[in-house]
This record gives C-alpha cells, sequence and structure tokens, in this order.
C-alpha cells in the first residue's frame, strides 16, 4: 500500500479530531475532576519541570494536580492542554476557548488524538522511516517558531520606533485617490482602435465587457477606488495626468498588456490614525526582525545545497524576471 502523503495525514488528522467533537454521543466523555482541573485555568509548570508529567514507573492519576485526563493510563497534562488550548484558539480566529464547553471540547480533541496515536503505535506506525522523517520536521517547526518568537521578544519595538515607522510608511503616501476603468488589450493596435470608437461616441462600459481581456471585463472595467502606489507605474502616471470624465487619448503599455483607461473621479485621502494601523506596523517590523535574525543565521551557516537534476530535454534555462 502506498504511504498517504505528508500533507494529507497531517489535514486528515486536523479534519478527524474536529469532526469527531461535533457531537457528545461519539466521543469520550471527560471525567468532572479533570475538566475542573482545566476550567480553573491554573499556569502549565515550566519546561523542564519534573512535575510537567508523571514519571514513567509510576501509574498516572488523576490525584496528580498536573493531569487533566489519562487515556489508556496515559496522561494528557496541563502542560499539553495549554499548547493544543493555544493552537485550538489560533485555529479558530476570534474564540478563545474559556468556556467551559470550549474546554471540554479541547479535551475531547485531545483524548481523540492520544486514541489515534496509541492504535497507530500498536500498528507499529511509530517504527516506519517516513513518520521518523515527519516527527523530525515538525519537531524543527517548532523549535523554529519557538526561537523565533524569542527573538523577537527580545527585541521590544518602542513607541519612538513605532512612529518612525508610521512616518515612513505613511508621510509619504500620496494623498489623492482616483476611481477609474480600463479595457485591458492584446495588442496595440486593438487599443488604437477602441480609443477610436471611444471618440465616436461608444460607451466605455460597454466596450470594457466586450472587449477587455482583463478579470474586470465583466463589471464593465470599474476598478473602484486606489492610489498611485496601488498601480503599476506606467498605469499609475497616466491616470494622474489625465482629467476626471475623459478617457486615455494614447495606450498605455504595462507588463500585463495595453490599456485604455477611463478617470471617472479623483478626492483627497487623509493618512490614517496611528491607532488604525498599530497592529500592521507592529507584524511588519515583527517580519523585517525575523528576515534580520535568518540573514545573520545565513551569514555564518556552512549551506551546501544539490542542485534539482535537470531533466534530458531541458536544454534552455529562463532568465529571472527584472
Amino acid at each position: 500500500m502506498q504511504p498517504l502523503p505528508k500533507k494529507l495525514i497531517v489535514l486528515t488528522i486536523a479534519v478527524l479530531l474536529s469532526g469527531c467533537n461535533e457531537g457528545t454521543d461519539s466521543v469520550p466523555q471527560i471525567t468532572t475532576k479533570a475538566a475542573t482541573e482545566v476550567i480553573k485555568q491554573e499556569p502549565a509548570p515550566e519546561a523542564g519541570n519534573a512535575a510537567t508529567a508523571p514519571a514513567a514507573s509510576q501509574k498516572a492519576t488523576l490525584d496528580d494536580p498536573d493531569v487533566v485526563v489519562i487515556v489508556n493510563g496515559s496522561p494528557i497534562t496541563k502542560s499539553m492542554y495549554a499548547i493544543f488550548h493555544q493552537q485550538w484558539r489560533q485555529a479558530r480566529q476570534g474564540t478563545k476557548g474559556d468556556t467551559p464547553q470550549e474546554q471540554m471540547a479541547i479535551l475531547n480533541e485531545l483524548v481523540n488524538a492520544m486514541l489515534i496515536v496509541q492504535d497507530a503505535e500498536t500498528q507499529g506506525f511509530d517504527k516506519k522511516p517516513e513518520v521518523a522523517e515527519l516527527l523530525n520536521l515538525l519537531r524543527m517547526r517548532a523549535l523554529a517558531e519557538m526561537s523565533i518568537a524569542n527573538y523577537v521578544q527580545q527585541q521590544p519595538i518602542s513607541s519612538d520606533e513605532l512612529k518612525e515607522l508610521y512616518d515612513k510608511r505613511y508621510g509619504d503616501r500620496p494623498q489623492q485617490e482616483f476611481k477609474a476603468r480600463h479595457i485591458l488589450l492584446a495588442s496595440e493596435e486593438d487599443a488604437k482602435a477602441v480609443i477610436k470608437e471611444l471618440d465616436g461616441g461608444a460607451d466605455f462600459a460597454e466596450l470594457a465587457k466586450a472587449k477587455s481581456t482583463g478579470p474586470s471585463a465583466s463589471q464593465g472595467g470599474e476598478l473602484g477606488w486606489f492610489d498611485s502606489t496601488q498601480m503599476v507605474k506606467p498605469f499609475a502616471e497616466a491616470v494622474m495626468a489625465m482629467e476626471n470624465g475623459t478617457h486615455s487619448t494614447a495606450p498605455v503599455k504595462t507588463q500585463f498588456g495595453w490599456h485604455v483607461i477611463f478617470r471617472e473621479d479623483a478626492r483627497e485621502i487623509s493618512p490614517p490614525d496611528l491607532g488604525e494601523v498599530r497592529d500592521t506596523l507592529m507584524n511588519e517590523r515583527r517580519r523585517e526582525l525575523v528576515m534580520s535574525y535568518l540573514t545573520e543565521l545565513r551569514k555564518k551557516a556552512d549551506i551546501q545545497i544539490r542542485p534539482p537534476a535537470q531533466k534530458a530535454d531541458d536544454t534552455n534555462t529562463a532568465a529571472p524576471a527584472d
């Protein structure tokens, strides 16, 4: 039997664990004592603490304050619950997982996972090379996420730095937005022919629906409101040079093809308040920190890469785009 692809394995497990928890009749019921211990939300033991899980030589019992569930003799601890709880919340954005019902759902998902793991071990899946490889990749991911989080945490972003990021991001931003339509065509000749029809009084939106090759054709070429930074340079420059209510008198060439543009309107805009974009700026800065972290690691690393095998009929290599 062919082994399942790793992505399919992970996705299948996620679907099963979530789906099996839909009704209470099909999942094992957690004891009241275990549920109560978790609902108290006591802090999980620190990593490396011997009390995190019962010793291998000792039988797990619910008398251990760090054990919340026991499945066929195997304990699920508070620290395991805390990590799973965090992942559960991330998978369900906007859900805190703090109600008794949600906590019971999380516990049941953990029980389902433990049962599946125990059955997999019984079948010897844990001895298979592909499983060992997958576990190694999961270990790498966990360590990488932990290291990145630690690096970012050690470099807090100050209010002054945030204000500097805001000024850099929005200080030079164009203070005007435009509303326009366009007709995308394959050749300059086609674009000139469309301009000639427009000069003769043809309706722009109807021509866009009939002749544009762009995704906005069905909407009559409607692009909505945008500022110049959101469009490629030749297109943006053409729109800024036009008057409201006019169409371009010459085709505009971009990497997407030839455009005929109709500028409908323009308006002055104000930059957003710092509070509105605070989270966005913080995330951008964190991404910069992670890239800096990776750059420094790569500078010090000895990296050797085996080039991909070239196919026999692949004699030409495309040059990278500028």
